[in-house]
């Protein structure tokens, strides 16, 4: 689907989305965008975020609205070089394996560079009757932007936008297997 139809049917503040977007940008047409809706909560009061992805030859766009009290929103926008994505991963769920068909959802995570995600958990040793504290251990994952997608709430078309995404990003990075590229 056209970037600006999907924006515009997402209803969350369409022109000012458009707006922002197009001013970041800057004449060049979107080869491939995800757009992400999800919901908040802060202090008893309810709260919608909207995070788009658009990617050009040249650019990565990431656009993120903050719904605000009083029906304002915040608009952040950030634009790096294509050539600044450290990678990429990407989670498929197929109802069909065998066939590789049936996509039902998927995540993609795009590394920038600039966040990471820390998973920390007790250290165990072997026996299983020890009581002694082993410390933490802790994995390390890049964070800078997720989506994830699923045919049931987002629809069929969403997933190959998500699809084209990651071929877009393929082809940007060199590869064309459209899985997980290393690190």
């Amino acid at each position: 689907m056209d970037t600006w139809i999907r924006i515009e049917r997402g209803g969350f503040y369409p022109r000012a989305v458009k707006s922002a977007l197009r001013r970041a940008l800057g004449g060049a047409e979107p080869l491939a965008t995800l757009c992400q809706v999800d919901t908040g909560f802060d202090r008893g009061a309810v709260f919608r975020h909207l995070t788009i992805a658009s990617l050009t030859e040249r650019a990565i766009i990431q656009l993120h609205v903050d719904e605000l009290e009083g029906g304002s929103v915040s608009v952040a926008t950030a634009v790096r070089r294509a050539s600044d994505i450290a990678g990429y991963s990407t989670m498929e769920v197929y109802a069909d394996p065998e066939n590789a068909s049936g996509l039902t959802e998927m995540t993609i995570a795009l590394d920038l560079g600039g966040a990471r995600r820390l998973e920390i958990e007790a250290a165990q040793c072997e026996d299983p009757h020890c009581v002694a504290d082993h410390g933490f251990t802790g994995t390390s994952f890049p964070d800078d932007m997720t989506f994830r997608i699923s045919a049931a709430a987002d629809g069929q078309d969403a997933l190959a936008e998500g699809l084209a995404f990651v071929e877009r990003l393929a082809h940007l990075s060199g590869t064309r297997s459209g899985a997980e590229v290393a690190q």
